[in-house]
C-alpha cells in the first residue's frame, strides 16, 4: 500500500506537496483501512481526488508515473527537461518520495535528480520493531550503506551489493534501484527485492487517455480472469457476452521498418508495443525475433439466436474504459496492490463509477489493497460511501502557478454536511473560476468580428 507519496519541483508542483494516506481517528468506515506493521497506525485503501480543469490532479499521477518509470528502466531523465516546474528563475531539481507497504514491511524510496544526473537517492526500510532504518544513502556517484545491525544476517547482504555497486559504478542518470535489478536475487538480498516488486509488480497507474498497459496479455494468460471481465460487462448492458484473444504471427521482414525499430525499442524493455486503439498489441516474438506477435481482442455479442465477433477496438469508449479499470476490481486477492486512475469518470456513467468504488471498498474490508483516482463526478462526494479523510483537493495557487493538496478534514466538516453541495458551492476549493463571461459575449458580439448580417423578416 500507498503510506504517502511527496513530489517537488514537478510540472505544476513547485513546492513540496504530500498526499498522505494515513487515516485519522475518524471513526467512520472502519472497514477502509488497513493496519501498518510495527505502528498503531492504519493506511486508507481509497483517495479521491477533485480539483478544476489545469489545477495538477493529472500530474500527480504523472509524477507517480515518472517516478515509477525511472526505477523500471523505462524513462530517461532527459524527460524532466519537459516537465519540470516552469515558473520559477532559476530551474530546482525535481524529487519525489515514496512511503510504502510491501511484503509486510515499511519503505521509504526516493531521489532527487536533475534532467542530466541523480543527486541524491535513498532507502529506508522497517526493522521488526517497527522502527525506520537507512538502508542505503546515494550522494551523485557515491553509495554508503546505512544502520543495517538490526536487520541481522540481510545487512550482510546488502553491504555487499553495495560494494559491488560501488566497484561497477552507476551511471550518473540510472537509480540504484534500477541498477540492483540486473544483480541475482541472492546477490542483492530480502529489502532490495522488495522495494523493487512493489513497482513493478505492486503498483499499477491507469492514465486517462491510455489503456491499461499489460491487459491483453493478462487476459489472453488468465481465464477467469477473461470470464469475470466478460460477466461484468455483461452485467453492466454492453452487449458482451464472451471475451477473446486471438494471437497471430507475422514475419519481422513484412513490417516497415519504423514499426520493427519501435518493436526492438519495446523489446528492450520488455513491455508491448501498442498501436491504434485498445485491445491490440504487437511485439517481437521471444523464441523467434524473425517473427512478430499481434494479439486481438474480441468481443462476442449475441443477437437473437446468431453471434457477431466485434474487434474490441469497435466496442464504446465506455465499454473500453470500464474494461481498463476491471482488474483493480478482480486483483483484490491477488496480495497488496496498488491502482492510481486517473479520472476514473472518464467515459462512464455516474452510477457505474459509483459502483466500481462501492464494489471495491466491499470486496476486501480491512486488507492491503488501494484504489487511488482523480475525478470530476461529484456523486462520489458521499459521506455514506467514502471517509472525510479519504477526499483530497487540488487547488492552484494563481500568484505562483504551483498545484497545492488539502484534505478534506483540513476544513472539518461535520458528519452529517452534504459534502458535494459545501465542494460546489467552493466552500473547500477545487473548483474552477469562471470570469465574467459578459465580456466574452461582448467581444462575439463586436464590430471587429464583422458585421452580423441577419436576415430581415418579409414584408
Amino acid at each position: 500500500m500507498l503510506i504517502n507519496f511527496t513530489v517537488e519541483h514537478f510540472r505544476s508542483f513547485g513546492a513540496e506537496q504530500t498526499l498522505n494516506m494515513v487515516a485519522t481517528a475518524l471513526g467512520d468506515h472502519p472497514g477502509h483501512c488497513a493496519p501498518i506493521p510495527g505502528t498503531d497506525k492504519k493506511a486508507l485503501q481509497i483517495g479521491v481526488l477533485y480539483g478544476a480543469n489545469a489545477s495538477g490532479k493529472s500530474n500527480l499521477v504523472k509524477a507517480i508515473q515518472f517516478a515509477r518509470q525511472m526505477v523500471l528502466g523505462r524513462t530517461s531523465l532527459k524527460a524532466l527537461a519537459l516537465n519540470r516546474f516552469r515558473f520559477t528563475a532559476k530551474p530546482k531539481p525535481t524529487s519525489f518520495e515514496f512511503r510504502f507497504l510491501a511484503r509486510g514491511r515499511v519503505f521509504v524510496y526516493g531521489f532527487t535528480a536533475t534532467q542530466d544526473a541523480v543527486l541524491e537517492e535513498w532507502l529506508d526500510a522497517a526493522s521488526d520493531s517497527g522502527r525506520e532504518h537507512p538502508v542505503f544513502v546515494r550522494k551523485k556517484q557515491d553509495i554508503k550503506p546505512g544502520d543495517l545491525r538490526p536487520f541481522g544476517t540481510e545487512g550482510k547482504i546488502i553491504r555487499k551489493a553495495v560494494r559491488a555497486l560501488n566497484l561497477f559504478g552507476v551511471r550518473d542518470d540510472q537509480l540504484v534501484l534500477n541498477k540492483l535489478a540486473e544483480m541475482p536475487d541472492q546477490h542483492r538480498g530480502e529489502l532490495f527485492t522488495a522495494a523493487a516488486w512493489w513497482f513493478a509488480a505492486c503498483l499499477d497507474i491507469v492514465q486517462a487517455d491510455s489503456p491499461f498497459a499489460p491487459l491483453v496479455d493478462v487476459l489472453n494468460a488468465d481465464k477467469a480472469f477473461r470470464e469475470f471481465c466478460a460477466a461484468f460487462l455483461q452485467n453492466v448492458a454492453t452487449g458482451i457476452d464472451e471475451l477473446s484473444v486471438k494471437t497471430e504471427r507475422i514475419a519481422a521482414d513484412k513490417a516497415p521498418k519504423a514499426l520493427l525499430d519501435q518493436l526492438q525499442s519495446t523489446a528492450d524493455q520488455n513491455v508491448a508495443f501498442r498501436v491504434s486503439g485498445p485491445g491490440v498489441t504487437i511485439e517481437l516474438d521471444a523464441a523467434d525475433p524473425t517473427k512478430i506477435v499481434r494479439k486481438n481482442l474480441f468481443a462476442r455479442h449475441q443477437v437473437g439466436d446468431s453471434n457477431y465477433q466485434m474487434s474490441f477496438q469497435e466496442e464504446s469508449d465506455g465499454t473500453q474504459r470500464c474494461l481498463d479499470l476491471l482488474p483493480a476490481l478482480y486483483h483484490l486477492t491477488q496480495g497488496s496492490r496498488v491502482f492510481v486512475v486517473d479520472e476514473i469518470n472518464r467515459s462512464l456513467h455516474p452510477i457505474l463509477c459509483r459502483e466500481l468504488l462501492k464494489v471495491f471498498l466491499g470486496a476486501c474490508p480491512g486488507e492491503p489493497r488501494q484504489m487511488i483516482v482523480t475525478t470530476h463526478e461529484t456523486h462520489l462526494l458521499d459521506l455514506d460511501l467514502l471517509r472525510r479523510d479519504e477526499v483530497w483537493f487540488v487547488e492552484k495557487d494563481h500568484d505562483r502557478q504551483q498545484s497545492r493538496l488539502s484534505s478534506l478534514v483540513d476544513f472539518k466538516p461535520r458528519k452529517d454536511l452534504q459534502i458535494e453541495r459545501g465542494y460546489l458551492q467552493g466552500r473547500f476549493g477545487g473548483i474552477p473560476f469562471v470570469g465574467d463571461t459578459k465580456k466574452l459575449l461582448d467581444m462575439i458580439r463586436s464590430p471587429a468580428h464583422g458585421p452580423r448580417h441577419e436576415k430581415k423578416a418579409p414584408a
